[in-house]
Formats: structure tokens, sequence, C-alpha cells
């Protein structure tokens, strides 16, 4: 490997910008983030060029180490209570889309996650039962069983397509690699109070939109989708070369990405070029990149 062709690995230097206090968000992100003791911080926005939310490595900001925007955004979430259903948009001429894939860190053991139709389940047939949980909430268990339910198990990985209807249930920390939008249409939310987007997301919910899931029962394998990719790394040594910036996501054990540690839930950025990627024995390393 050639050392000027190297590529650093970038630590997230997470600040105030980049913690979104959320009121389903739980303790554990303002604990590893330094926010104030009790804060519920549902986000760290960890490798983000977006406006508001920019974030910073080896005391830049990304984008002055890039020469422009990052094509991906990376976050942490911590959920204490359950998010709302919805669902993004694909690429439109107002702006990106939003695909993205959830890396499961931790999770209580009975958490889960939704993510596209049941079998046999409409479009309408799940609207109505959508309106019927905003009439009742006695009727929110008729709309999660319109879902498709994935246990919350650490290692899972699901990447979710744009027009793909989800929910991410309480107790559960994980990493999101994603386009770098913030377009959510929110279709239910508990009887919360917060505004709805009701035909944007009866419009968005394809039928057909259904989630890549992989587990840790299964050998590694690519995954991806129509904008985001992500490689799966066991145990070894691994070279890696790439014209564009990667995520390197550590879920399980200790790893060295570029002659950096990396133990479980840490991120970082990936520049392009040569780097080795050493993950030891019971570690698991997700590499995502955007495709588009």
């Amino acid at each position: 490997m050639t050392a000027a062709k190297r590529a650093p690995l970038l630590r997230p230097e997470p600040g105030p910008d980049t913690l979104k206090a959320t009121r389903w968000g739980g303790e554990r992100l303002g604990r590893l983030r330094g926010a104030p003791a009790g804060a519920q911080i549902g986000e760290s926005w960890e490798l983000s060029t977006l406006a508001g939310r920019e974030s910073r490595a080896g005391g830049r900001a990304l984008d002055a180490w890039l020469g422009g925007p990052l094509p991906f955004l990376a976050k942490l979430i911590d959920t204490a209570l359950p998010l709302s259903v919805q669902v993004h948009p694909d690429d439109r001429p107002a702006g990106p889309g939003k695909e993205e894939a959830w890396m499961i860190l931790d999770a209580e053991p009975d958490a889960a996650l939704w993510a596209g139709l049941a079998p046999g389940v409409s479009v309408d047939a799940f609207v109505a039962a959508a309106a019927a949980a905003r009439a009742d909430r006695a009727q929110e268990g008729a709309l999660f069983d319109r879902l498709q339910t994935i246990p919350a198990r650490p290692g899972t990985i699901i990447l979710v397509p744009a027009g793909t209807v989800h929910a991410i249930g309480g107790g559960i920390l994980l990493a999101e690699i994603q386009q770098p939008s913030d377009c959510t249409f929110r279709i239910y939310d508990y009887h919360s109070g917060r505004d709805l987007h009701i035909d944007d997301a009866a419009r968005t919910i394809r039928a057909d939109a259904r989630p890549v899931i992989w587990t840790t029962d299964e050998a590694p394998r690519p995954l991806a989708g129509k904008h985001l990719g992500l490689e799966i790394f066991t145990a070894g040594v691994h070279d890696l070369d790439d014209s564009a910036p990667r995520l390197i996501a550590a879920l399980r054990g200790q790893a060295s990405a570029a002659e950096e540690r990396l133990g479980a839930g840490d991120l970082g950025l990936l520049l392009p070029g040569l780097a080795r990627l050493q993950v030891d024995d019971g570690g698991l390393v997700v590499v995502g990149r955007c495709l588009s």
C-alpha cells in the first residue's frame, strides 16, 4: 500500500449544533457527548454538512476537508420512546430524497422496528388504519399489525428505501447513514400534537417498497439500495479503496481503520483513497457510501 495514497480516518467532533433534543430521546447520547445531565438527546449528527447542523473533525468543518458537501449524513439515534410512523420521499425537483440504513448498536429485549407494509396490505388499507388510530388510540395495535415487524437485535442492519413506511421503536441505540436530507412525512405520532403530513405521506408510500435486512446469523454480504451501499466486515484484514468518502461504523468489538482504533459505537469518515481495515475477533464493522 503506497503511503502517499493512504486515506486518513476523520473522527467526528460533535458539538452543540449537532446534538438534537427530542421528546423521544434517551440519555445515552447526552452522556457520551457532554450534554447537560438529564437532556433527552435523540440524535447526534456525527457526520453532516447540512446547513445549521455542520459537524467537525480534526478541528475543521467537514466540508473544509472534502472541498464540498458530504454526499451522505451519519447519525447516532437513541430512542427512549417510539418515533412517529413516517415515510421519506425519493429524489424530487425540490431536493434529494431520503434513503436510509439503520445499524443496531444496542436494544432492550423486546424492542422492535417496523419497515414496509405487511404482506397483503394495500396502501389504502394502511392509510385507513392510520386514520382510525388517529381518531382512537385504542386502534394503534391494528395500525402496527399492517407493518412488517423487525426485532431490534444488536448487529442487525436494515436498509430502508425511500417510499417505505417505517417507525423506530423505543429502547434502541442505532447508527444511521442516509441521504443528506431532513424531509419526513409523518402519518401517525401517538397523539403527540405535532404536525402530521397525511396527504403527502399517503402519496409517498409505495406498496412495493421493502427493507433489505441483514442479521448476524448470516454470512457478510453487500447491501445496496438506489442511493446507498453497505459492506459488512467481520474478523480479518481488509484493504479498502474508493474514490469517494466512506462511513466506518463499528457495531461490535474492536477494529482499526487507517491505523485509528475504533470501539463499538464509534463512527469515522474515511476520505478517498486506500486504507486498511483490521477487525478483531468478534468484531463487526460496516463501511457505507453513497452510490449516486
